[in-house]
């Protein structure tokens, strides 16, 4: 009973205590939350167990210099420069390894058999964010079980063989031949205007990846639908990066994923392109089996796909052909006509080979080497993709360069550095087509040190870009034509690319303006 009486006391006293302030309650709360960042602080910084590896300050604290990064859209530069200042390995944030080497490249996307299985996954990236944002459904891109992968892709590869693609040359030819013509009636109706090849390339590029995914040609509108939706991205590329630094924070990871997913119909941009029953009518009408349309549907039973993974597949391949391929074109054009005298000798050695543009094929560019070699060199210095929008996490521990990386470590082999690495290439920072003819780059040349396997635009391994050969194609096949019937002059001669051009998980903001007169002779 006395045990009682007492404890009712204290409850008593206890009670009569003036209740707190709201100043009070919110000193508590500052204190609480400024020991909570310092004990983030410390731990990051020298607990963690990547906390060895160098890099500024601010990545190995926090996510705000990854995030401040992709919001200023100075991604590929920001890495890079880490690189030359760090060394082979970075660290972009406390969670996360930045690898510069040709085999790290291949150790992250290509570990091969005797590796055991995949060492790395996609899960738990920004990249598998966005992607939950973008595709209502699972595709190529987005599948993660490697057998289910290797299925798939099996199934979509005869879309994309040798044969396929010559099946192909019809539609390309077709659009390539639509944009040659809006370029001849440019220079006989407005000579000297300045027009946007950028824009008349992308034109181009979505008629042909366009026609080739859903078997018909998609509108102009659907483009610029298209390319809004990639502002909207671009616009909340860095939240995306802050989300994947809170996803491992239990009940905050979970609300994250939930919202991602919640909108999908705000910010995603499959499901904008074309509609459902645009695509049934699309299947229904469909005339040939020479597009990616006909492959996807044979694959549909193969891979078990259900409705929406054939959409989300068909439009996969419209997406990501569309921006690889307007972006490698842009940046040729822009590197040609930046140094007018690159643009000059590719004219003469395609006029001197063939008689006429229209003896100009898909099969005949093939046998260009200096073609090929601008081409090449446009890749290498502007790669399509970077490595921190193809990061992976470590699904067990693995050293790579002689770096342990813990299980649930973020790492990423980053191409645009890779492919300007001067212990890999000689004028690394400079366009120089000439490395990669034969007459150039043999004993005694200065690109005999180049390591060519240090080039990997289109990524590599099991995941690699699996329509490589298709962009090339229309690409090879667009620039010929353009270069022996036009002369076109640079506009906007001020624009640096490596400076002005933005950098997320994709290039942004692009414009290659030029004057376009007829070819002289």
């Amino acid at each position: 009973m006395d045990s009682i009486a007492k404890s009712h006391g204290l409850v008593s006293k206890i009670a009569l205590l003036p209740p707190l302030s709201l100043w009070a309650v919110t000193k508590l709360t500052l204190v609480g939350a400024v020991v909570s960042v310092f004990a983030v602080v410390f731990y990051n910084y020298f607990l963690h167990p990547v906390a060895h590896v160098k890099g500024p300050l601010l990545a190995a604290i926090s996510p705000i210099w990854i995030v401040r990064s992709v919001a200023g859209h100075r991604l590929n530069r920001d890495i890079e420069a880490l690189h030359r200042k760090y060394g082979p390995v970075v660290r972009v944030a406390p969670n996360e390894l930045s690898f510069a080497t040709e085999s790290s490249l291949k150790a992250v996307h290509n570990p091969g058999p005797s590796a055991g299985g995949s060492l790395f996954t996609k899960k738990g990236t920004s990249e598998e964010m966005i992607l939950r944002l973008v595709f209502p459904a699972t595709n190529l891109l987005t599948v993660q079980d490697d057998a289910a992968h290797k299925t798939l892709r099996t199934a979509l590869q005869p879309a994309f063989t040798a044969k396929a693609l010559r099946d192909q040359e019809e539609i390309t030819q077709q659009h390539v031949q639509a944009t040659v013509d809006a370029l001849a009636a440019a220079a006989a109706e407005t000579p000297g205007t300045p027009i946007s090849l950028t824009r008349e390339l992308g034109k181009m590029i979505w008629g042909i990846v366009g026609h080739l995914s859903f078997g018909q040609p998609l509108s102009i509108d659907q483009l610029d639908n298209y390319d809004h939706r990639k502002d909207l991205h671009a616009k909340v590329a860095s939240v995306m990066e802050l989300f994947q630094y809170l996803a491992s924070v239990p009940v905050i990871g979970s609300m994250i994923i939930f919202s991602v997913v919640t909108y999908r119909k705000l910010f995603g941009s499959s499901q904008h392109i074309l509609g459902k029953q645009e695509l049934d009518s699309h299947i229904a009408s469909r005339r040939s089996g020479k597009d990616f349309l006909s492959a996807i549907l044979a694959a549909k039973d193969a891979a078990h796909l259900t409705q929406d993974e054939l959409y989300s597949n068909m439009t996969l391949l419209l997406m990501g052909g569309y921006d690889s391929s307007y972006v490698t074109l842009s940046a040729v054009f822009y590197h040609l006509l930046s140094k007018p005298e690159h643009y000059r000798r590719l004219q003469s050695a395609l006029r001197r080979d063939f008689a006429s543009a229209d003896d100009i094929s898909c099969v005949a560019v093939l046998q260009q080497p200096l073609l090929n070699a601008c081409i090449n060199e446009a890749l290498r210095l502007v790669p399509p993709i970077n490595g921190h929008g193809s990061h992976r996490v470590a699904a067990a521990g693995a050293a790579i360069e002689g770096i342990w990386v813990p299980a649930g470590t973020l790492v990423s082999a980053d191409i645009y550095t890779i492919q300007r690495d001067p212990r890999c290439w000689a004028f690394a920072d400079e366009y120089r087509p000439e490395r990669w003819l034969d007459e150039s780059n043999g004993p005694g040349t200065p690109f005999a040190g180049d390591v060519r396997t240090a080039w990997r635009p289109f990524s590599l391994g099991p995941r690699a870009c699996i329509g490589r050969e298709m962009a090339l194609q229309s690409i090879r096949l667009a620039v010929a034509k353009i270069v022996f019937l036009f002369d076109l002059t640079l506009e906007n001669r001020d624009m640096v690319w490596d400076r002005d051009v933005g950098s997320h998980f994709l290039w942004h903001d692009f414009d290659v303006r030029v004057k376009v007169d007829n070819a002289r002779g």
